[in-house]
């Protein structure tokens, strides 16, 4: 009896609308209230590589789907893109997604470095959303994760060019 109580209050909270595990990328703001944050937010960091140049993520400007974030890991780096996707679900409430593109590529390669865009970008946007400091852990777990989800794809290509170059060389020297 017990059982079918608790399966029964479960599927009553479901239907009702109890959301026991909210969506980190909601957040209670409305859109407009949401682009305006992001395009004054800057965020700027220290590279691990010595503290000479700095990483730099700010807002651009508005666009049709949100806003137009930007980054540099360097001065001499190139300008990297991400669009902030703002969907207004509710007069105060906003959903909030990174959305980086991809290079839809067939490879693991291809696919770590599409995952790789975007963690950066993401706690840029909870951080400033959610008016706290950026956290590096966080992106560094995301960054961890992409790569080792991809990494037997990465080795079967790696091994898969390497037999290739050793047929050509041998192809070659005779």
């Amino acid at each position: 009896m017990s059982a079918k109580l608790v399966f029964i209050l479960a599927g009553a909270l479901a239907v009702g609308g109890c959301n026991l595990i909210p969506d980190p990328a909601v957040f209670p703001y409305s859109k407009d209230q949401v682009q305006k944050m992001l395009v004054d937010a800057t965020t700027t960091l220290p590279r691990r590589d010595g503290p000479k140049e700095t990483i730099k993520i700010w807002g651009a400007y508005r666009s049709a789907k949100g806003v137009r974030l930007n980054m540099k890991y360097a001065s001499w780096a190139p300008l990297l893109e991400c669009e902030a996707v703002v969907t207004a679900i509710s007069p105060k409430e906003s959903r909030v997604v990174a959305d980086c593109g991809k290079a839809n590529s067939d490879s693991a390669l291809g696919r770590t470095l599409d995952s790789l865009r975007a963690p950066m970008f993401e706690e840029h946007i909870a951080a400033t959303l959610n008016k706290r400091a950026f956290n590096r852990n966080k992106v560094t777990a995301k960054e961890s994760l992409a790569v080792f989800q991809n990494l037997g794809g990465m080795q079967r290509e790696a091994l898969q060019m390497a037999v290739d170059d050793a047929r050509r060389r041998a192809e070659y020297s005779r």
